[in-house]
């Protein structure tokens, strides 16, 4: 993990009494704060155990205090442990300090302990002061984060204001002020200054021109959010329905328990997003982890919403038919419910995220039915009056053949759809549309289309066989290519987009295995293949033989969000991410599965190539770079002038 700081305006390294005085405040609240808290649990355990004889869903009290005093130290130590963390690796840096700082302080704030013992006679203004803390450093970190600068001026007056009225909602016990006399205005009045916090950190975030501070902001928001959310609906709950102010009856205990079970998620998302914003460490592979945070975190969160109220309706019904074995009962059929519910839900919750937060708009989790089965090959048959049909290569979306022409007997290659496809007939219609475009192209870099047509729902497209090898296999036999080798394939590849981009077709689909190198023509050229059915499995989603998504290796961030609205440029990005692979033997974005690549390409910055192939000269490295930039219009104007600042000096 890195250990730069934040910015070098917040380095401590040559303040030195400075820092000193800062660690002192960190050790002053942090054992403040655990002291607040130590005291807590035995006076909020005998508080919840005072009625033995009381029990809920058949388990006693005692046991129930102890799975809510459990949940929240579990809770506390995650917080505890970020922050000491953070501080250990940090020290030198006063924002991180204040940032482990004001981590401790919230964690007594979110604390059930510390809230409940703010109720009692003798702690009131004790624990109210870990709950100033808290409350003010969380806000004070949202004007900020992340360079330690109050932006815009302005903002920093608020913090003042804050504070004072924290102090007066907190530690005015007697007064009509005091948090737990003020009802349904106490939540009104923190969440308009919570809100306030969030508003200013997304107009932060708006102003923001670093791509990697815009990263950290963007994922402390999700972690900032936790809480938020926390806060508002369990306080909701109570101001309408008072389970707090009834600590005697079953709904406080079901109440209890699910804050705390929606807890672990809310609140510890804040501490992890943090830490792993400021660290910077691989900062945008954590796409994928807050991914399936969000995504395993709400779905733990609804289920054990789901569990708790079977428990407890299961548990009422059999109170009244049986005398003995209820909570066992209860207990299995409200486990059986949340587990029948448990995969539908996660899918439904993985999709919400992805196009909520991320503006995913594949499903690339889902394989669509019609496209799972193989078609039993042609072998030795004919089609359409070709004769010898032979199988040579099985793709994703169709099977291709060489056969012998019936009018001159010249060898072609025939690429046959499914008939599982073929059996739609809006998709023979954009098939025949396609065809037709596609075998109006003339250029010697894209495959010639001799003849397309249908035969017994057989839909098929003949085209020129090509002799040499295709990019890919070519890539595992040499690992990598040279510049200078590689740089009159690119030529011939850059000139067949450029010419089809201007009659309006744009490839989607660039790749190595699209990339034929004809051996049978002098000097050698480089063919583009697949463009009509490239065009038209896009709108199928991509499946590869196995039945399962493919690798989106080359997909530009645009295709992932809008693939019907992409333009050239989309071929351009597919296309520096080739030449990335090509140079260096490896793809810029090697990711463990299709989720985390797909965030790598919306959210990742292009790798410099010269990390990899130091011979690499610079002028090309950018422009590789350039190409594969996230925004369409950063780019290139087209591939031509991407393959001229190539080889450009």
């Amino acid at each position: 993990m890195t250990t730069n700081s934040i910015t070098s305006d917040t380095s401590l390294k040559s303040k030195p009494n400075l820092r000193l005085a800062l660690i002192g405040a960190w050790l002053a609240v942090g054992l403040y704060t655990l002291t607040v808290y130590i005291l807590s649990v035995p006076v909020v355990f005998r508080l919840r155990t005072s009625n033995p004889e009381t029990s809920v869903l058949d388990l006693t009290e005692v046991l129930f205090a102890s799975i809510d005093i459990g949940i929240d130290i579990f809770i506390t130590v995650g917080f505890v442990l970020t922050a000491v963390y953070l501080f250990a690796r940090r020290s030198d840096d006063w924002f991180v300090i204040f940032t482990s700082t004001f981590l401790i302080a919230f964690a007594g704030r979110v604390s059930n302990l510390v809230n409940t013992a703010t109720m009692l006679g003798g702690y009131e203004i004790m624990g109210g002061l870990v709950l100033v803390l808290g409350d003010v450093g969380i806000f004070t970190f949202c004007l900020l984060f992340p360079d330690g600068k109050f932006r815009p001026g302005w903002v920093k007056f608020s913090v003042p204001l804050f504070a004072l009225t924290a102090a007066v909602v907190y530690l005015l016990p007697d007064t009509p002020f005091h948090w737990r006399n003020l009802g349904g205005g106490y939540t009104i009045l923190m969440l308009a200054w919570y809100l306030l916090g969030v508003v200013i950190f997304i107009y932060r975030y708006i102003k923001q021109e670093s791509v990697l501070q815009k990263q950290q902001m963007r994922w402390t928001m999700i972690g900032l959010l936790g809480p938020l959310v926390w806060f508002v609906f369990f306080n909701s709950l109570d101001v309408l329905f008072g389970f707090v102010s009834d600590q005697s009856q079953a709904n406080f205990w079901y109440y209890q328990l699910l804050a705390q079970v929606f807890g672990i998620f809310l609140f510890l998302l804040l501490p992890i997003s943090i830490t792993f914003s400021i660290a910077r460490s691989k900062l945008f592979d954590i796409d994928l982890l807050i991914n399936r945070s969000l995504v395993y975190g709400g779905l733990t969160a609804g289920l054990g919403l789901v569990f708790a109220l079977a428990l407890g309706a299961v548990s009422l019904i059999s109170r009244t038919i049986h005398q003995g074995e209820q909570s066992m009962l209860a207990m299995t059929v409200a486990a059986v419910t949340a587990g029948a519910i448990f995969q539908p839900a996660r899918r439904r919750l993985q999709r919400f995220v992805d196009s909520f937060f991320y503006h995913i708009k594949i499903d690339y989790e889902k394989t669509p039915v019609e496209l799972r089965k193989r078609d039993e090959p042609l072998e030795n048959t004919t089609l359409s009056s070709y004769r010898g049909l032979k199988l040579i290569g099985r793709g994703g979306m169709a099977d291709v053949y060489r056969a012998e022409s019936p009018t001159n007997g010249r060898t072609v290659a025939i690429k046959v759809l499914p008939a599982s496809i073929s059996e739609d007939p809006l998709f023979r219609k954009r098939f025949v549309r396609e065809a037709e475009t596609v075998a109006g192209l003339e250029h010697p870099n894209i495959v010639q289309i001799l003849n397309y047509g249908e035969e017994n729902g057989t839909c098929y497209i003949v085209m020129e066989y090509l002799t040499g090898p295709d990019l890919r296999n070519l890539l595992k036999q040499e690992k990598r290519l040279p510049l200078d080798s590689f740089i009159g394939i690119l030529r011939d590849i850059a000139s067949a987009l450029d010419y089809a981009h201007a009659r309006g077709l744009v490839h989607r689909d660039i790749k190595p295995s699209n990339i034929m190198l004809d051996s049978g023509s002098l000097p050698q050229r480089a063919v583009l293949t697949d463009f009509g059915i490239a065009k038209i499995a896009d709108a199928h989603t991509k499946i590869t033989a196995t039945g399962v998504l493919g690798t989106f290796d080359y997909i530009a961030p645009e295709q992932i969000q809008s693939s019907g609205e992409v333009d050239a440029r989309a071929d351009q990005y597919a296309l520096g991410v080739m030449t990335y692979q090509v140079l260096t033997g490896k793809l810029p974005y090697e990711r463990p599965n299709t989720g985390a690549l797909l965030l790598a390409h919306l959210t990742a910055p292009p790798p410099d190539v010269r990390e990899t192939e130091p011979s690499i000269p610079r002028h090309a490295a950018y422009a590789i770079q350039r190409a594969m930039a996230k925004s369409p219009k950063d780019r290139y104007s087209n591939i031509g002038e991407f393959v001229q600042a190539i080889e450009s000096a």
